[in-house]
């Protein structure tokens, strides 16, 4: 199983709650379209704020192909240039377990 998470930290510029509710709605919907998934959820950051980054995705795949086909899926791509324009840092893992 592969595990998949990235965090982004939004622009101070926009309204948080808008940003975080468009970025949920861009990769739950991606549920169903993109067959690799196995689960994914967008999780909101709640403690320490400034130092923690705001939102995050974690997905599963059964395997790296699989992640492969979610990160070059047309859909997931338009979600992520979307999702660019909300943010100002992204960090990222994937994991193995």
């Amino acid at each position: 199983m592969i595990h998949h998470v990235v965090s982004w930290t939004l622009r101070e510029d926009l309204d948080r709650a808008t940003s975080i509710a468009r970025i949920r709605e861009l990769l739950v919907g991606l549920i169903g379209t993109v067959g690799s998934i196995r689960s994914l959820e967008v999780v909101e950051n709640v403690a320490y704020p400034g130092k923690n980054q705001d939102v995050a995705v974690v997905a599963t795949f059964d395997d790296l192909a699989g992640l492969d086909e979610y990160q070059v899926h047309p859909q997931h791509q338009a979600a992520a240039a979307e999702i660019r324009g909300l943010v100002t840092g992204r960090a990222a893992i994937d994991w193995e377990r």
